[in-house]
């Protein structure tokens, strides 16, 4: 049996001979060598053809260097349109192009479908810009209130003219600003999102959570058709009208398909948006009442003040913005480098394949012994 696995050896790393019986020939004869087709015979190992069930690490450094394969790649496909020709030219791809009738014809679609997309597809400002205009147009709405009452003040004042009515044109765009800028805290305070954790035995330590009551169904419940509720409201009629003349107690009415429900605790978190928050420190119920309180003699520290409050809770709200970001990126790459080191490589170890196979040249006989 070693014999013949060492002959058949030899004979497989024998160099091929010609019918004629000479040698191949060789670069010192001038001949240019060709290359050896390499055929997989069936007493080969699985191993030495590609895999394509082994997790072998990504060559990024041939990707990058479009390096060729370690192996090759006999595929003989079609032409996709999309890949470059073998000369390394794109291929020219003609493009139709639609007939000045053809657009004409699409303009009504074209309108319909524009409204349909009404007001997404209007180019509005971020957030922050939305609420810096807002902001600052309040703002200047409250100057001009201002130095229109106190034009008429010192007009009067000079005419002699004695107003004691406190009410005029001014003061219900006054209350409609105080009552816009009430309202804008109202929703910033009042906007979550909750959590539901179904898991949870133990009660969260937060004052937000509480229990309830939840639908476990994922789907909702089949309702039943309009003839069955129609047949069933007949028949509880009948019932109850034969029942109520024979003195007899009424019938039950069927009830619904209960669904599924459990007990869980769910957590409120606050989930403000950006441009709430924005608005908020340009002009809050304080900026408000400030601008009610300017006179002329303490315009100056009430213009002050407010600036004031305006820039410490600018800064407030944006640094703490940041500080939640940074803790969410920490707690990102916290979790990826478990998964990289940890659970990655036990979940999906690096795998190849190994075969072992036999020829017809190791078969040995027992009975031509």
């Amino acid at each position: 049996m070693a014999l013949r696995r060492f002959a058949h050896e030899n004979n497989a790393a024998a160099p091929p001979r010609s019918p004629e019986g000479r040698t191949p020939p060789s670069p010192m004869n001038g001949f240019s060598p060709s290359t050896p087709r390499r055929s997989f015979g069936i007493h080969r190992s699985p191993a030495d053809t590609p895999s394509i069930s082994s997790s072998v690490p990504f060559d990024w450094d041939a990707a990058r260097s479009r390096a060729p394969p370690p192996y090759s790649t006999p595929v003989r496909g079609r032409k996709s349109i999309g890949t470059a020709t073998p000369s390394g030219t794109p291929r020219k791809a003609i493009i139709r192009k639609k007939g000045i009738i053809e657009r004409i014809r699409n303009i009504p679609s074209t309108i319909a479908f524009e409204i349909a997309l009404f007001p997404h597809n209007v180019p509005l400002p971020t957030p922050k810009t939305t609420a810096r205009i807002i902001g600052g147009s309040i703002h200047v709405v409250h100057f001009f209130l201002m130095a229109s009452r106190d034009s008429e003040e010192g007009w009067d004042a000079v005419a002699g003219i004695k107003r004691s009515s406190w009410f005029d044109w001014t003061t219900p765009i006054t209350l409609l600003l105080v009552s816009f800028s009430i309202l804008n805290t109202y929703n910033l305070a009042t906007r979550t999102r909750s959590y539901k954790f179904h898991r949870r035995k133990d009660p969260l330590a937060s004052p937000h959570a509480k229990f309830v009551v939840t639908n476990l169904d994922l789907e909702p419940v089949a309702q039943p058709s309009l003839s069955r509720r129609l047949r069933t409201d007949l028949w509880y009629g009948y019932s109850y009208f034969w029942r109520f003349l024979l003195g007899l107690q009424p019938p039950n009415k069927g009830t619904s398909p209960k669904e599924k429900t459990s007990r869980v605790q769910q957590l409120e978190i606050w989930e403000p948006s950006e441009m709430e928050l924005e608005l908020f420190s340009i002009y809050s119920p304080a900026h408000a009442l400030l601008w009610l309180a300017i006179a002329s003699s303490n315009w100056l520290l009430s213009l002050l003040i407010m600036v004031l409050i305006g820039v410490q809770l600018n800064v407030l709200v944006h640094a703490y913005s940041q500080l939640i970001k940074d803790k969410q990126i920490i707690a990102s790459e916290t979790m990826k480098e478990y998964n990289d080191v940890f659970v990655n490589p036990r979940i999906n170890p690096i795998r190849r394949d190994v075969a072992v196979m036999t020829h017809q040249s190791e078969v040995v006989n027992v009975w031509e012994e």
